[in-house]
């Protein structure tokens, strides 16, 4: 598990990162990785949030904020991540939307929950056959270095952009907590 210090860092980074890519929007879903990310993100006036309901209405905020001028991005989970397969590849790809994914990724490293394997082992390759680019990130330092080469691939090339964080940069969950 990452320490607290380094925690906060990693946060701080890709705020910054969010910043320099000159993200106004950023879509969200509540979880429990990326919360205190989230959060930081909701209280800094740098940025439009907009919370959704489900992974796929998120990647619809981020394509209409593209169409109105605004750079996005979306915040969630690798199994909410798969919920929004669909509309990444019936909507962003085809309609050559820019935006990137800061996801947290469960199922590999220090993971309890068997239910969150299937997708979570597999998103970067299940992204690999979408043609969806993505790169993991395994340790913090390097969060904000990656969100912003990330931001930059995907709004130069008009297309989506997935950072995946493992559990050994958001920290892993023991079970029952």
């Amino acid at each position: 598990m990452t320490s607290s210090n380094r925690t906060d860092q990693w946060i701080l980074d890709a705020v910054d990162a969010l910043k320099q890519a000159d993200v106004e929007v950023v879509a969200h879903l509540p979880d429990s990785k990326i919360g205190p990310l989230i959060e930081a993100i909701e209280s800094d006036s740098a940025f439009e949030t907009v919370q959704v309901a489900r992974e796929e209405a998120a990647i619809g905020v981020l394509t209409g904020a593209w169409v109105g001028g605004a750079r996005g991005a979306l915040l969630c989970q690798s199994s909410g991540l798969a919920n929004a397969i669909n509309a990444i590849g019936s909507l962003a790809l085809p309609a050559r939307t820019p935006f990137f994914a800061v996801v947290t990724r469960r199922g590999n490293l220090g993971e309890f929950n068997v239910a969150q394997v299937p997708v979570g082992y597999n998103i970067d390759r299940i992204l690999d056959d979408f043609g969806v680019r993505n790169d993991t990130v395994t340790e913090a330092d390097d969060v904000g270095h990656r969100i912003r080469l990330a931001a930059e691939s995907a709004f130069s090339t008009a297309t989506p952009y997935i950072i995946l964080l493992e559990q050994t940069v958001t920290g892993s969950k023991l079970e029952g907590l």
